[in-house]
Parts: C-alpha cells; structure tokens; sequence
C-alpha cells in the first residue's frame, strides 16, 4: 500500500508512550507506513513515520491524525532495514530536496517499479507488461538545475531548500545531488549576492527585491547560465557584478533577470531581462544541439533522459512519410533527436519562450521539416490528429485533459508514446485510452530519472488495434 499522505489534523489526545511499530511500505512523500506487530491490539488507521524503511521495526510517538493515517515521529530504530545507509548529505533529514537519501540506491529503484506497477493496477486496473526499472548509474551529482530560495539571516544572504510542508528556509552551501559544476557556485555568488546588499523577498510583507538563484548546467557542453529571480528591477551595480562573474568562469555564457512581483508560489515571472551573454545554455542531447534558458522545461538528468530516445524510437516506429505530433513539447528536446529523413515534426507547446527555443533548436540542426505551434493542445490537437500516424505526449504531472483523451479516441494514432511522470495521472490516462479497445497499451518501461526521491519516469507505447487500420 502505498499513498499520499493526508495532512495532519489535530485531535484532543494522543497515546502518551511511543507505539512499537512494523514498517510495511513507503508513502509517495518517503514515510514509513507503519501498523503494531501482529497479534497486537492496533488501531485500524495506520501510522506514517518520516525517516522509517520498509521492514523496519522501530518506535514511534503519534503526535497528529488525518482521515486516513496517523502521524508518528520516530523515537528509536529497533531494528534497522539491511539497506539502511548513512545520507551523503548532511541537512538530509531536514531539507526538503531529498527523501530516500538513507535508502540503498538499489532499493529505490526496486521500489519505484512496484509502486509503478501498483499504480497501474490500483488506479487503473491495468496489468501491462512491465518492463525492469533502468536505474540511473549516477545517484548523485546529476542535476543539473538548482533554483535555490534566498533569505537573510544575521545580515548574511544564504541560499538553501524549503523544509518539506514549509517555506522555511534549510541553508547549505553544498548539494550531493547538484552536479558538482554548480554545486561549486552556490557559495560564491551568494557572498557576492550578500556583499552587494541587495534586500531579499519577504513572503510575509512583500518587502525585498531578490528571491531565488537559479543555476543550470549543460551537461555535455558544461556551459552555466545563471538567473536571478527578484519582485523588481532595483538592483544597482547588477551588470558590473554580472560582468565580473562572466569573467571569473569562462563557462559562463549568460547572466539573466527573471521578475516575479506578485505574491504567488509561482517561481518565474512573465518578464525577463538579460543582464550579460546569451539567455540559453547550448548542449548536446541526443546528438542534436538544444538551446535551454532558466524558466524551460529540461530533463533534470540528462543521460537518464538521453536512454528514453531508443524506447520512443520502439514505440513510435517512425518511418519516411510520417508525420510526428508532439504535445507539450517544450523546447522539442525529446522529438529532434527522433527525426531522419522524410519525417515531419507539429510540436504543440503554450510557454512562447519554449516554442522559440524549439524553433532555434530546429534551425542550429539543419532541421525544416518542423512546425511548432504555439496554444493549448487540447485546442490544438485535433486539428492535426487526421492522417498523423505517431503522438508524442510528455504532460504535466497532472496529466491529459479531457479534451485531449477524447480528441485521441476521436481519431487514434496508430502509434502513441506517453511520457510520464507521476505514475497515477498515466493510470487514469491510460484507462481511459484504452476503454474502448481502439488502443492497446503494449508495454510500460520506468526509469529513474530523480535518485534520491519517490519519484518516477515511465513510458508507455500503445498501439492501435488492427481493425482500425
């Protein structure tokens, strides 16, 4: 059993001595799910413990009870899970980045395809073929973007992650799971960021300009690109700081300003102002060069994501004629590197920004046969359904709209390659995909794309029956 946890609510009173307790499963946040021994006169609600591992015994004191669970915080580990292991991080258990970090690596993975194909099953009632998890070879050092919230405390500037359910603020100067080229900024520009006296953010009044850093890498190419996210444009000695910077690291091909006002969770604004260079990065993904700027949406694990293009290549079976509908394409990384001689490419993609890195992409790998549209895919989409014999879909976490599934069902692909990454959105979209028998779901492949995490990349290929043809 494994869910996502209801928040906690307080109740009038809670058992004063800790409950010893079987760890059973994980929740999708990383809690232990925990129930008394058997034999053991329990409480039917079972008990969520942060930090626990499947098939430990440990102690636990209930402070809080939701509809569906209690809520434990750990007291004693009684007895520890084998693959129990030292964090390599050492704010682990306080920051919110990271929740497996004391998990053997193996055992993550091995449990991202059972929560996988639990999903299928529970939400979906679905029993596909699954594939073995491909797990990452890099568990650590692999990302290669940070946004980084900023605050001031004692008149130093520190940069760091929220503490999960909260904003605030846990500091680090150092992250394992960053890759180490900007890793290795973070100190720095937050001494310069402190020195230059720049006022941060503050949630609770609206006061301050700056609040968050963003740093991305490119992997292969190792260009850095740096963005500040701020309310307002009011930060004097900006381009001379931006200038110093760019003559420091060599890599550096661009400093950009990102401005978001408004009181929002909303990370990026819709204005951006570049400060010094070029506001992309450039590096090779799948043997095409791809243009990335600091608000486009980019693989966080770049030679993870590079091995879903031999799956998309099964699934799709592009042949010399077809044309290939990608939705929610941003930057169109996942399609260029699919495209040979003879195939056209209809991206659909409502981030403008995206859609002109996807253009510029096309263009640095002699590409023509490529259109990107600019829109809704819902809206978008069955305009061009008719006579594409492949779709590309790589959603949001919250998955297809409606509109979309029927416009699918409308008119099939005859080949169909759904990228995901929350395993109960693809449930409920492949259901629905396949209800009526038009599709078939042939295969699902996970890949663990986020080590370190509960999170987990999958890809279905479906295809359409024969008596559609």
């Amino acid at each position: 059993m494994t869910t996502t946890a209801d928040p906690p609510a307080a109740t009038p009173e809670f058992r004063e001595a800790p409950l010893e307790l079987i760890v059973r499963d994980l929740s999708l946040e990383g809690d232990g799910i925990a129930a008394p021994p058997e034999g053991v006169e329990r409480d039917p609600l079972p008990v969520l413990v942060p930090g626990a591992l499947p098939g430990e015994r440990v102690r636990a004191l209930i402070t809080g009870q939701g509809q569906r669970f209690r809520h434990g915080e750990l007291q004693d580990l009684l007895v520890a899970a084998p693959d129990r292991r030292e964090p390599p991080c050492p704010v682990a258990g306080a920051c919110g980045g990271c929740s497996l970090q004391h998990w053997a690596d193996a055992s993550q993975a091995n449990w991202k395809e059972q929560q996988l194909r639990r999903t299928l099953q529970r939400v979906g009632g679905l029993a596909p073929t699954v594939r073995p998890i491909l797990a990452a070879e890099a568990t650590l050092a692999y990302r290669n973007r940070a946004i980084l919230p900023l605050r001031h405390d004692g008149g130093c500037l520190q940069a760091g992650f929220y503490r999960r359910g909260s904003h605030e603020l846990v500091p680090v100067d150092r992250c394992p799971v960053l890759d180490e080229r900007i890793d290795r900024l973070i100190a720095p520009l937050c001494g310069d960021l402190s020195s230059a006296g720049w006022p941060v953010y503050d949630e609770a009044t609206g006061q301050g300009v700056l609040r968050h850093l963003v740093l991305r890498v490119g992997h292969h190419s190792g260009d850095l690109l740096v963005g500040l996210i701020a309310a307002r444009d009011d930060l004097p000695g900006l381009e001379e700081l931006a200038a110093e910077w760019m003559g420091r690291w060599p890599e550096l091909v661009g400093v950009v300003l990102n401005l978001q006002p408004r009181p929002t969770n909303v990370l990026f604004g819709a204005r951006e102002r570049l400060v010094a260079g070029r506001p992309w990065l450039l590096d090779r993904f799948g043997g095409c060069t791809v243009p990335v700027a600091i608000d486009t949406f980019h693989q966080v694990h770049t030679p993870q994501a590079e091995r879903l293009l031999p799956l998309l290549r099964e699934a799709l079976d592009l042949r010399s004629g077809d044309r290939l509908l990608d939705a929610y394409c941003g930057s169109a990384s996942l399609s260029l590197p699919l495209l040979a001689p003879g195939i056209d490419l209809v991206g659909f993609e409502r981030h403008r920004t995206s859609v002109e890195l996807a253009e510029l992409a096309a263009q640095l790998n002699g590409l023509e046969r490529v259109k990107i549209l600019v829109g809704a895919v819902e809206q978008l989409l069955p305009e061009w359904l008719p006579d594409s014999r492949a779709l590309l879909l790589d959603p949001p976490r919250k998955g297809l709209e409606t509109a979309v599934r029927e416009a699918i069902l409308v008119d099939p692909p005859e080949r169909l390659a759904y990228v995901s990454c929350n395993p109960a959105t693809l449930a409920r979209d492949l259901a629905q995909l396949t209800r009526d028998g038009q599709l078939s779901l042939e295969w699902v492949q996970p890949l663990d794309f986020f080590p370190q995490t509960t999170h987990c990349e999958a890809v279905a290929c479906l295809v359409r029956s024969a008596d559609r043809r």
